[in-house]
């Protein structure tokens, strides 16, 4: 805990008053985000529990299809196959947009297949449990993109949350409490130094009156 005290230009009660009204405010801005930061952690770890889950099943994905495509590849003509790849869809595309996740916005990705698939008896069932494979792939790669971009968002958002916790909690709220103590003392020395000023200067004019009336 700091220490310190903030720097005052005129110490008087007006700036005292002032200042407690700032602490509170802090404190209270302190306690909103750290509520925040709770949110923002929470949201981080079921994120990143997503993401290796999404890994996971990438991994697996991947061997599957692998193995779909080793075993098609020997029975397949080429050609065919390309032509399978071409004409099943009109076009495939990426959308990205975003949403809001705990107060951060983060991306949203999306596999977008335009047109609808076109399959026929001509083509054999294993290339087509093999396109499967791989158009299922390809959504659970856009999710782990998703997924892991926003886990980046979220971190940074993370941090730096953090760092303005960390500075009202151990910087700024302990400095002005530290100032104020220092104004209250500081004004409870010099109300007691007026006390006794003002019991020396009743003192010093009791004995001018005792004087005055002892000539009179």
């Amino acid at each position: 805990m700091s220490q310190q005290t903030l720097r005052v230009t005129r110490p008087t009660k007006i700036e005292l008053i002032r200042l407690k009204k700032r602490v509170k405010v802090a404190r209270r801005l302190h306690k909103v985000l750290k509520d925040r930061l709770i949110i923002l952690t929470q949201e981080l770890i079921m994120l990143m529990k997503d993401a290796v889950e999404l890994r996971q099943k990438v991994c697996d994905k991947v061997q599957e299809c692998e193995s779909l495509l080793i075993k098609s590849t020997p029975l397949i003509d080429p050609s065919l196959m390309e032509s399978y790849a071409r004409t099943k869809y009109d076009k495939i595309e990426g959308m990205i947009g975003s949403r809001v996740v705990a107060g951060v916005r983060v991306p949203l990705i999306e596999v977008v297949r335009k047109g609808k698939p076109r399959e026929s008896p001509e083509y054999p069932i294993l290339l087509t449990l093999t396109s499967r494979c791989f158009e299922e792939l390809l959504d659970l790669i856009a999710r782990l993109g998703e997924v892991e971009a926003s886990i980046t968002r979220l971190g940074a958002e993370v941090a730096r949350v953090k760092r303005r916790v960390n500075a009202l909690e151990n910087v700024l709220i302990p400095r002005m409490e530290n100032t104020i103590k220092f104004l209250e003392f500081k004004f409870e020395e010099r109300e007691r130094e007026d006390k006794t000023r003002m019991k020396k200067v009743k003192q010093i004019l009791a004995r001018k009156e005792g004087t005055v009336s002892a000539s009179t």
